[in-house]
């Protein structure tokens, strides 16, 4: 029965991905740099920024390995969004607060089985526009599960479909993949966290992208 709800939720997450794919692809002309950066097998953590409900259905669309998401508990309980995510197999968690057991077993036994788990550090999206502080949790599963983290930075999803937008507005958005951040299991869950954030800003930085590290909203 569990191998059989597992094929189930695996064959949804391909469905949804191969139906979202060419939708995405055309409508927010979505490039990916660094591809070669994201390990093609065993298990890692990809943190990236957070600015956008589009940001999940980008990263799950555009990225080829498949990706567990970490979601905040409060848009889980959506109903149209609680059953697509129980299909998505995303694990719910309380925005802004230290996991608790449940979402940090449910995490690590993904990861230990050779999976990718998707976290955006800030624990929330970001109203102002440019990144937020780290929240520990990204350190605390790396560290745990000793495995390494690929930031990736998300450009575009801000402009195109920010908070408080109804519908998004078509635009080009760019996923730049970072390498990943290994020897992780000696550092403290903060330090992994601030790591992980700080090669996100690089990663902006050196494409252009500095407005979205300065701590001054965006207009």
């Amino acid at each position: 029965m569990k191998r059989l709800k597992s094929f189930l939720k695996t064959l949804s997450y391909l469905f949804a991905k191969a139906v979202s794919y060419p939708i995405l692809l055309l409508y927010f002309r979505v490039t990916v740099w660094g591809r070669e950066n994201m390990p093609t097998r065993g298990g890692f953590l990809l943190a990236a920024n957070h600015f956008s409900f589009a940001d999940p259905l980008i990263l799950g669309s555009m990225l080829p390995r498949r990706l567990w998401f970490v979601m905040a508990e409060d848009q889980f309980e959506k109903p149209f969004l609680k059953s697509f995510s129980r299909l998505m197999d995303v694990i719910p968690v309380q925005a802004g607060a230290a996991f608790r057991l449940g979402p940090i077993r449910k995490c690590l036994s993904v990861l230990k089985e050779g999976r990718v788990v998707a976290i955006f550090p800030e624990g929330r999206r970001s109203s102002k526009g440019t990144l937020l502080p780290p929240m520990p949790g990204v350190g605390v599963l790396a560290s745990r599960a000793h495995v390494p983290v690929v930031p990736v930075a998300i450009v575009g999803t801000r402009e195109a479909y920010p908070p408080g937008r109804l519908f998004p507005r078509p635009g080009k958005v760019t996923l730049l993949v970072g390498e990943p951040l290994a020897h992780l299991a000696s550092v403290s869950p903060e330090e992994v966290a601030q790591k992980a954030m700080d090669a996100i800003a690089a990663l902006l930085v050196a494409h252009g992208y500095e407005d979205y590290v300065e701590s001054t909203p965006c207009p």
